[in-house]
């Protein structure tokens, strides 16, 4: 399943001239060791589990020259907190002091979010995820790049694919 949030974030050409990443680095198809989703992210980016026991996995991947440019990605199987009345609410489970949120289908919203710890604001994706027609969790992005750097990001989560 492929996830476009160029509702949001798209800016002229997005995709075009954006072959090298952040620090010059092509970009790459990646995922992290059990699986779960792809996406394109600079070659120099590494990943660590952030994760800890409770009902979800958080994944970080970060550039090792500037880890400021990082990208959390957390899978969540609470199919509760994704839903209201039994219908997908991606919303839901965006961070709180989430701005900019937008729907980009039943199951999908943009948005962007800003830290106090962290320079830049974070473009991001909130995906409610089903198994065979029922709602089975979420997956929240959240990808931190300098300003300059927007069509880099829209191509990264443009790129994101979860695994079916």
């Amino acid at each position: 399943m492929r996830i476009c949030v160029a509702a949001l974030l798209a800016c002229g050409s997005a995709a075009s001239g954006v072959a090298a990443g952040a620090a010059g680095s092509p970009l790459a198809r990646v995922s992290p060791p059990r699986g779960g989703y792809s996406v394109e992210l600079p070659r120099t980016w590494r990943f660590a589990n952030a994760s800890y026991p409770s009902d979800h996995a958080t994944h970080l991947w970060f550039d090792p020259a500037n880890a400021l440019r990082k990208m959390l990605v957390v899978l969540s199987g609470c199919a509760g907190c994704a839903q209201r009345n039994g219908q997908p609410d991606p919303g839901a489970v965006v961070p709180a002091g989430a701005t900019s949120v937008r729907r980009l289908s039943a199951s999908t919203v943009a948005f962007q979010d800003f830290t106090a710890d962290d320079p830049w604001v974070a473009n991001g994706v909130a995906i409610v995820v089903r198994q065979n027609g029922a709602i089975d969790g979420y997956v929240t992005v959240e990808l931190w790049l300098p300003a300059r750097q927007h069509a880099l990001a829209t191509t990264i989560l443009n790129s994101l694919r979860l695994d079916s």
